[in-house]
């Protein structure tokens, strides 16, 4: 049970370390998730004023971060299922 609660330690770090889960792309998936209608320019110039990654950029930080965080995410619900079946009901 240790080494199950030390490996959901370990995943929940690479969950937070990964660059989905850092501070300026939630930020910017903020600004593009309440643009409604506005152009996508218009989108922009506010993420860069705001120091953070272009749509472009968050286009590239989705494609290639998905699978990962996915698995990720896959890995630590499957620990989480372990663990709770190893608990004395």
């Amino acid at each position: 049970m240790n080494a199950l609660k030390a490996e959901l330690k370990e995943v929940d770090a690479l969950i937070s370390a990964h660059p989905l889960a850092s501070q300026r792309t939630r930020a910017a998936h903020a600004i593009v998730d309440k643009r409604q209608s506005r152009d996508a320019t218009e989108v922009d110039k506010e993420l860069a004023a705001d120091g953070l990654p272009s749509v472009k950029q968050l286009g590239k930080v989705q494609a290639s971060g998905t699978w990962s965080w996915w698995k990720l995410h896959r890995r630590k619900m499957k620990l989480e299922k372990k663990i709770d079946s190893a608990l004395p009901r």
